[in-house]
């Protein structure tokens, strides 16, 4: 039955494609619309629901799709000019599970051109922009994903995370999201970065969101090489559990270094909220954490950017965005030796982490260390680039550990704009993590603030 909560699909669907009417040329949240399936599938919900059918946990649920995820019959760019006009003839797997529970479709959601950027300064289909602010960037590169939520042209969106493309746009944007551990949630059907390190996962305002879409798109795709083949917990009984008892690890040196003053106080206020509901932190020193946003960000995935779009970089360099195109070469210089240097530091890192989570349950950090910036013109600047470095500093550690990792919206600084935390749990304990964004979200009233168009 239709949740007397709220309206009916065809409804909510409407308000949705109401606002992305509003927001979209503003925003360039989205590539493609698609409000005509959209509307044949909620008018299909609705009229199942009202004879007494079960259409799914996420019946009526409006949902964008980041644009390097398949929908079949609908175009998959990867924010590419060289994708331009590439049809897909199939779901991908995350696609399949979101239909098959009644999800409604209404686009595809801008990025960062093929997938690989913090910012999602597209060339080809437009700089997506900030819904909070819009001469600010939304992070990236699931950046049209998070301006999709934050201007409620949809409940839900799949985004996805090779460095923290799903945790960077959620902070930004003031929406929760999850990074689910690398297997988790098969890719797919999806336009990849670097194989062994990309994940899909689910963004929303709501945690309790979040976990509904995970419950739906989680489990085993034998046609996905890295997909695993291991039970789903179910997370959403686990999400109403109390969090009194749990140790939470905090690792002062390093990801609460430099931080913005708004950022620093609102990590504190966390805290706070937490401890009173039975929450016990603990400092921790995970040891030379700093060495996974080097050897992640400028050995591993360069080079495997590299080898995906060599033949590309090299016959057709005219049609990348410039900072792309500069990014993907470089990492033709990555060595050997370097790469698997990289990959030995990231087996010692992944040996010290297991033995922290077996004294804490938890990791909490901030999302990035400020809110997003401004958009500038000058993309090539030494001061933008160190930016852009900064705002990363924090996510690469879980991405290359390819631990489950949860963003969550924990206050807004002087100018209105969303601060962010994320939290860490053990390799495919997606559970915990939105046990406690849940409990968060459940004595705090952060995600219900929402950005007014002007």
């Amino acid at each position: 039955m239709t949740d007397e909560r709220g309206p009916g699909a065809v409804e909510a669907t409407e308000q949705a494609l109401a606002n992305v009417k509003l927001w979209n040329a503003d925003t360039k949240a989205l590539i493609t619309v698609t409000g005509t399936d959209a509307l044949r599938t909620a008018k299909d919900i609705d009229e199942r629901q009202n004879r007494g059918e079960w259409c799914g946990l996420l019946a009526g649920m409006t949902i964008s799709i980041k644009d390097n995820v398949d929908v079949a019959g609908v175009e998959t760019t990867a924010g590419s000019k060289i994708l331009a006009g590439n049809i897909a003839n199939r779901d991908s797997f995350i696609v399949e599970r979101l239909k098959q529970h009644g999800a409604v479709i209404v686009g595809k959601a801008n990025l960062h051109e093929w997938v690989f950027g913090p910012t999602s300064q597209s060339t080809h289909y437009g700089p997506v922009r900030n819904p909070w602010d819009i001469a600010r960037i939304p992070g990236g590169s699931s950046g049209g994903s998070g301006a999709s939520l934050a201007a409620q042209m949809c409940v839900g969106s799949i985004g996805s995370d090779t460095g923290g493309s799903i945790r960077i746009p959620s902070a930004f944007c003031g929406v929760a999201g999850l990074r689910p551990t690398i297997g988790r949630i098969s890719c797919r059907g999806s336009v990849p970065v670097s194989a062994w390190f990309d994940t899909v996962g689910p963004m929303a305002r709501r945690v309790s969101d979040v976990a509904r879409i995970f419950s739906v798109v989680a489990g085993h795709d034998p046609e996905d090489p890295i997909s695993e083949d291991r039970p789903v917990p179910n997370v959403l009984t686990q999400i109403g559990m109390p969090v009194k008892g749990l140790r939470v690890g905090v690792p002062r040196r390093f990801f609460f270094d430099d931080l913005a003053p708004e950022v620093a106080a609102a990590m504190d206020a966390a805290m706070e909220a937490w401890r009173g509901l039975g929450v016990t932190f603990v400092d921790i020193d995970l040891g030379d954490v700093e060495r996974s946003h080097e050897l992640m960000a400028f050995k591993v995935l360069l080079a495997d950017a590299y080898n995906i779009h060599r033949e590309r970089l090299e016959t057709r360099p005219k049609d990348f965005g410039d900072d792309v195109y500069a990014r993907a070469m470089l990492g033709k210089e990555v060595t050997g030796a370097e790469y698997a240097a990289a990959l030995r530091w990231r087996e010692v890192f992944c040996q010290r982490l297991r033995a922290t989570f077996r004294n804490v349950h938890a990791i909490l950090t901030p999302t990035t260390p400020e809110s997003a910036p401004v958009a500038v013109a000058n993309k090539d600047s030494a001061d933008w680039f160190d930016r852009i470095r900064r705002i990363s500093k924090c996510t690469y550690a879980w991405s290359f550990a390819g631990v489950p990792v949860l963003a969550v919206p924990c206050g807004f600084d002087k100018a209105g704009l969303p601060l962010s935390l994320q939290i860490a749990t053990p390799w495919f304990d997606e559970g915990t993590a939105l046990q406690l964004g849940h409990a968060f979200q459940n004595v705090t009233q952060h995600h219900e603030r929402t950005a007014q168009h002007r």
